[in-house]
C-alpha cells in the first residue's frame, strides 16, 4: 500500500491534507538543490504576498568618494551614501502532473514522494532557465577568434580558449567587477566549450590542482581567478529544440567561413551581478476535489523573476 492517506470531506470525497502539500513542498525545494547551478550565485530578496506583474526592488550602494591624507588639525568630512535601484519583475511559474486516487491508495511506491521529485527537478530547470536569460540579457560580448560579430566567425576555428578569458577577465577588473568571496569569478560553459578549454596547453598546466576543491557541482577547474562549471543549460543551437540549451538564433549563426557553423553561448560574471526575486517560494499545490476524489493534480508554483543588477560584471563569451 502507497503511504499516503486521505481526509474525507463531504459527501466521503478525498482531498489532500494541507500538512502533507507542505513536506512535499519541502521535498520540491530538497529534490531541485542538487540541479539548480546558477541561483547558488545570485543576490536574492524575499517578499511574500507579491501578485502577478509587481517589481521587487533591490538596492545597491554606490561607493563613497575617496578618502584622503588628514593633517593633523583637520577633522574627518563625512561622506554622503546614495544608491540605486533595481527592479526585477516576478511573474508566476508551475507545472502539474496528474495522479488518481487508486494510484495513491494501492501503489507499491510513495507516488507523492515521486512527484515531488519529478516537480522538483521541473522546478530547478525552469529556475536555472530563468537565471541564464537574465544573465543573456549583458550588453557586454567577446566572440571566439577575435572576430566582432556572431556571424563574422569561422567554423572549426573560432573556439572557446584561454585568450577568450583573459580578455574577458581583462574587462571585468577594469569595470572593477567584484570576485565572490573576494577570490574568483564564475563562468558557465557549454560541454562543447569545455572540451576544447580543457585541450588548452596553458589550461592543462595550470590545473594541477585537481580535486583540491569541491566548492560547486560540476567545477570544471579554475583559470585566471574564474572558476569554470560545465552546464547543458547554456545556450547553443547545437542540441535539439526539446533540450534546455536550445536557442534557435544560434543555429549555424556564424557564417564566417565556407559553411554555416552552430554558436555557443558562456557566460563569466561577477559578484552583483544578478539577482533572484520571489514573491512566493516554491510550493507544492494540489487541484482540490476532482470527479467525487477520484482525480487529483499535483502542481508546483512559485512567484518569481531574475534580473541584471550590474550589466558592467557580466561578459557573455560566444564560440563555435
Amino acid at each position: 500500500m502507497g503511504q499516503f492517506s486521505g481526509v474525507a470531506t463531504a459527501g466521503d470525497m478525498i482531498a489532500l491534507p494541507q500538512a502533507i502539500l507542505e513536506v512535499y513542498s519541502a521535498d520540491i525545494l530538497h529534490e531541485a538543490l542538487g540541479v539548480m547551478r546558477f541561483e547558488e550565485f545570485a543576490v536574492e530578496k524575499e517578499e511574500l504576498g507579491k501578485t502577478p506583474g509587481q517589481t521587487i526592488t533591490m538596492t545597491r550602494f554606490n561607493n563613497i568618494s575617496r578618502g584622503g591624507p588628514l593633517q593633523e588639525d583637520e577633522d574627518l568630512q563625512e561622506k554622503a551614501m546614495s544608491a540605486s535601484q533595481r527592479s526585477v519583475t516576478v511573474t508566476e511559474y508551475g507545472n502539474a502532473v496528474g495522479v488518481s486516487e487508486k494510484l495513491l491508495q494501492m501503489s507499491m511506491d510513495d507516488t507523492l514522494a515521486e512527484g515531488a521529485v519529478l516537480l522538483g527537478r521541473d522546478y530547478a530547470v525552469v529556475n536555472d532557465l530563468m537565471c541564464r536569460d537574465a544573465l543573456a540579457g549583458a550588453s557586454q560580448v567577446l566572440y571566439g577568434g577575435a572576430k566582432t560579430t556572431r556571424a563574422g566567425m569561422v567554423g572549426g576555428a573560432d573556439y572557446f580558449d584561454v585568450e577568450l578569458i583573459r580578455l574577458a577577465v581583462e574587462i571585468m577588473q577594469n569595470k572593477n567587477a567584484p570576485k565572490f568571496n573576494g577570490e574568483f569569478y564564475v563562468c558557465f560553459v557549454a560541454p562543447h566549450q569545455a572540451s576544447y578549454l580543457k585541450r588548452d596547453p596553458d589550461w592543462v598546466s595550470a590545473n594541477n590542482y585537481a580535486n583540491t576543491r569541491a566548492l560547486f557541482n560540476g567545477e570544471l577547474g579554475m583559470w585566471e581567478d574564474v572558476v569554470f562549471i560545465g552546464t547543458t543549460h547554456c545556450r547553443s543551437g547545437a542540441v535539439s529544440a526539446s533540450e534546455p540549451g536550445y536557442e534557435s538564433s544560434m543555429v549555424n549563426a556564424a557564417t564566417g567561413g565556407s559553411a554555416a557553423a552552430n554558436v555557443y553561448e558562456a557566460l563569466l560574471f561577477g559578484d552583483s551581478a544578478f539577482g533572484k526575486a520571489t514573491g512566493l517560494p516554491v510550493e507544492m499545490r494540489d487541484s482540490g476535489v476532482r470527479d467525487f476524489g477520484r482525480k487529483h493534480g499535483l502542481a508546483w508554483y512559485s512567484i518569481m523573476g531574475a534580473g541584471i543588477l550590474e550589466d558592467d560584471f557580466i561578459v557573455r563569451i560566444e564560440t563555435v
